[in-house]
């Protein structure tokens, strides 16, 4: 049997379908499908209990046992549905199958079965290739399914997936584009990946916790961002990428199947041939030309040090012994004697070398600005004059703080309405006229831009203040109505404010997100207030 697939096998020999007690048959361990719904299981069974299986399963003499078992080889949801339909036996077909034939037929049955997981087959391909490595390649796996090799190879990376990823495909959180993209990363860019995909979870347990988690970009968006923040462009590499020494582990960038060019069936989609895919190793290499240049420099009797081309901002964590931009000069004319030879560690002349003054002593680089008394005078008033002002202001705030009243006169709700609605933004102003429906003059000012706050003192003037506690409100929330277009979709998180105060206020949102969708879209437009342009109340004193 040497020379025969297993679907000949299956197919000479084709015994009588016979009807097997359930309790004689034992389930495959080797059975590719992991994953199986209840629902539908439930209405198999119940379709079983009327009609009977009208398919038969197939099984082989145990491979181990003598005691007359039977190992299930296709059929799981039938044997499964059977026994909760409570039926003591199942119509079967007996075939004697070898290991890597009962498995190849377990895949290719799988594979056509809608409800089989992406991942279930992919541990179906790796099994298959781990019983027979030499006869079952990527290109005879996929001749056998139908399939192009590029295609398995895709499945197969699916079990690169780190275990967070794969809970999450499993439970579909993750398409299977989504996946495929995460899957052809580094473990650590995998993470990043995956937290791209989630923006409004906090780290992937938050993820895995919400039953309702979905992500919330494209697959294309996420390919798109893989492309910008993972993918290294080789051709402006600081290190050579044909040296195989730089990194004898990784050997040459221009053979390393991690670079796109060098694995098309894995990258079909890339037509950048010289992308490396492994942030880690790219950056090994770079860190390792650093110390090259450094040796060289020692070698030569010199004391280099390391410099970076960044400035120290915006919480940018130092790298150790490495000087950053604020510290150090680039002496281009050697008239400095603090001068010392450098290798750029950071930025984008990384492995460069120069000759830098970090003495900030230095006459040269740091030359004393004298100051003379006259200036020296002025400074002292501005900053006396600064101070005075400083605590004047302060002491005004202070007074008025004393006589606010208890209560919010028809003045402070003037005022904070007012003066809260000018810290908006912009943007947020505009929201708030087109929720209330207020309509804006045709003419603008300098700039293309409405001035808005004057337009809405006229409007807090007819407000009433009970209006005007429910007009600060929706300032407070203005925000949250801008639904960004580049998080596909823009879907509200559930620790905005928008939905913290829904439920505060107990307004079903599910009910009305529900309505939204079954109701087409308006061709006028969709004012969440036209009541408020209507009939304004009388303002009460």
């Amino acid at each position: 049997m040497n020379n025969m697939t297993a679907t000949s096998a299956a197919t000479e020999n084709v015994p009588l379908v016979q009807e097997i007690p359930l309790d004689r048959i034992v389930e495959s361990k080797t059975n590719p499908r992991k994953v199986f719904d209840s629902g539908k299981l439930q209405e198999l069974a119940a379709n079983i209990r009327d009609h009977g299986v009208l398919q038969p399963v197939l099984v082989r003499p145990h491979p181990v046992s003598d005691d007359g078992l039977y190992e299930l080889v296709v059929g799981a949801r039938r044997y499964r549905a059977s026994k909760l339909a409570e039926k003591p036996s199942i119509p079967a077909r007996i075939v004697k199958l070898s290991d890597t034939e009962s498995l190849e037929l377990q895949i290719i049955e799988n594979l056509h079965r809608a409800d089989v997981h992406e991942l279930d087959e992919a541990f179906g391909y790796k099994a298959l290739m781990e019983q027979n490595p030499d006869q079952y390649t990527v290109e005879v796996i996929g001749a056998k399914v139908g399939k192009s090799p590029a295609y398995v190879l895709g499945r197969l990376k699916l079990i690169e997936l780190i275990p967070a990823v794969q809970k999450a495909f499993y439970e579909g959180k993750l398409t299977v584009g989504h996946a495929l993209e995460i899957a052809r990363l580094q473990v650590p860019d995998q993470e990043r990946a995956f937290a791209e995909c989630f923006p409004d979870h906090r780290g992937a347990s938050a993820v895995l916790k919400d039953r309702g988690a979905q992500a919330t970009i494209t697959v294309r968006d996420l390919r798109q961002w893989i492309q910008r923040e993972i993918h290294l462009d080789l051709l402006t590499a600081p290190f050579d990428a044909n040296d195989p020494k730089l990194l004898p582990s990784a050997g040459a960038c221009s053979a390393c199947p991690k670079r796109t060019g060098n694995n098309p069936i894995l990258f079909p989609d890339i037509k950048k041939k010289d992308l490396c895919t492994d942030p880690g190793c790219y950056r090994q290499k770079r860190d390792l030309l650093v110390q090259l240049r450094v040796k060289e420099l020692s070698d030569n009797g010199q004391k280099p040090v390391q410099v970076s081309d960044s400035h120290l901002f915006y919480g940018l964590k130092p790298k150790p012994g490495v000087v950053y931009r604020d510290d150090y000069r680039e002496d281009k004319q050697g008239e400095c004697p603090a001068t010392v030879a450098a290798v750029m560690a950071e930025g984008k002349n990384v492995g460069t070398t120069l000759h830098v003054c970090t003495d900030k002593q230095c006459k040269v680089h740091h030359p004393r600005v004298t100051i003379s008394p006259e200036e020296r005078e002025q400074r002292r008033k501005q900053a006396e004059a600064l101070r005075i002002q400083q605590d004047y202001r302060k002491r005004l705030l202070t007074e008025i703080h004393k006589r606010v009243p208890a209560e919010f006169t028809r003045h402070e709700f003037d005022f904070v309405a007012l003066r809260y609605f000018e810290q908006l933004g912009h943007d947020s102003q505009h929201r708030i006229f087109k929720f209330f429906a207020w309509e804006e003059p045709k003419s603008k000012v300098k700039g293309g831009y409405v001035d808005y706050p004057k337009l809405a003192s006229g409007k807090l003037e007819k407000m009433t203040t009970a209006e005007i506690g429910k007009f600060l409100v929706v300032c407070a929330l203005a925000s949250d109505l801008y639904s960004p277009s580049y998080v596909g979709g823009g879907m509200l998180t559930k620790d905005s404010s928008l939905a913290r105060e829904a439920v505060h206020y107990k307004v079903n949102a599910e009910r009305i997100l529900r309505e939204l969708k079954e109701k087409p879209a308006s061709k006028t437009g969709n004012n969440s207030l036209t009541s408020a342009k209507a009939k304004p109340q009388t303002k009460k004193r």
